[in-house]
């Protein structure tokens, strides 16, 4: 296990049992937590100024979270919301963790989210950056952004890491972004196995984007785990209709990890709409590549902007 898993575990386990002091302890002085902001793209720009509302807020200064989630935490969520670490990709000083998270809001609506959790940990092994993908319209939905969050103070934001010669799963994995990027859908589709599946959480309908369970493309873009068949017929049916005035979505790799087969990225897209709109995403993608293929993709985003731009 290396430090930086180990001590990724350790903060989801605090947080499972809701321990603020804990979570803490984890941390650096300086460390901060980022969740992306909705419609407020600058807001939830990791290098920006936070969007000032919660629960998306941007970056912040850890203890200035933790401060919000010993305010608001027990109003929030009575009982609890419980933290299940699912799967785990591995590397020294920074890792990903997936993870289903549960609880019952104040209101009597049920919360439950799938999380892509990045953590950065320094030479000492403290946490000096937490990154949370989540579904992002059902956690405002939930929780809502009934509070603001404090004013932003100085943020030390963790550097794109340097791959200059990246593991073979790597390279098929980042070989996606640019057949994409032309609009090339046979290459494409060409790094997929025949069997491959891939998933996007799905935001109001939450029994859909469950992760063990078959989703409906039907439904859209969020739409739960999906045969690659489908969601390829999809992106060209979305392709054709002149859905946008760019090729497709340009999507940019700014980091990864490899661990074994699965291989972690961190990104951002970019594309004008047919009206205009401009889609500008946060990514994080988990692809699981085989030697025969890619077996999987999950995407972890922002719902909230894909369901005000796309659906």
């Amino acid at each position: 296990m290396t430090r930086a898993v180990r001590v990724g575990m350790d903060f989801v386990s605090a947080l499972d049992r809701g321990s603020l002091r804990g979570l803490q302890k984890l941390c650096s002085a300086d460390a901060t937590w980022w969740v992306d902001g909705g419609p407020d793209r600058a807001g939830g720009d990791p290098e920006g100024t936070g969007s000032g509302r919660f629960p998306l807020h941007g970056v912040m200064r850890m203890d200035d979270k933790l401060a919000l989630m010993r305010e608001r935490g027990p109003a929030t969520f009575p009982t609890g919301c419980r933290q299940i670490p699912r799967r785990v990709i591995a590397g020294e000083d920074s890792c990903v963790i997936e993870v289903e998270g549960y609880g019952v809001h104040a209101s009597g609506s049920e919360y439950a989210n799938r999380y892509g959790f990045w953590f950065d940990v320094d030479a000492a092994g403290a946490i000096v950056s937490v990154r949370e993908y989540l579904d992002t319209l059902h956690a405002q939905e939930v929780v809502g952004a009934g509070a603001r969050v404090p004013a932003r103070r100085n943020v030390r934001i963790p550097k794109p890491t340097d791959h200059s010669d990246p593991a073979p799963a790597a390279a098929t994995a980042l070989a996606l972004w640019p057949a994409l990027a032309r609009a090339d859908l046979d290459a494409f589709a060409a790094l997929f196995r025949a069997d491959a599946t891939w998933w996007t959480d799905s935001g109001r309908d939450r029994a859909r984007g469950r992760l063990h369970r078959r989703g409906d493309i039907a439904a859209g873009p969020l739409h739960g785990v999906v045969p690659m068949a489908d969601k390829l017929a999809a992106m060209r049916r979305r392709m054709d209709s002149g859905a946008y005035a760019s090729a497709a979505v340009t999507v940019t790799p700014h980091r990864w990890i490899a661990d074994d087969t699965l291989v972690a990225i961190e990104a951002t897209g970019d594309a004008t709409l047919a009206g205009g709109a401009r889609y500008q995403n946060r990514y994080l993608w988990v692809v699981d590549v085989r030697p025969d293929g890619i077996a999987q993709v999950r995407e972890y985003c922002d719902t909230l902007h894909i369901a005000e731009l796309m659906t």
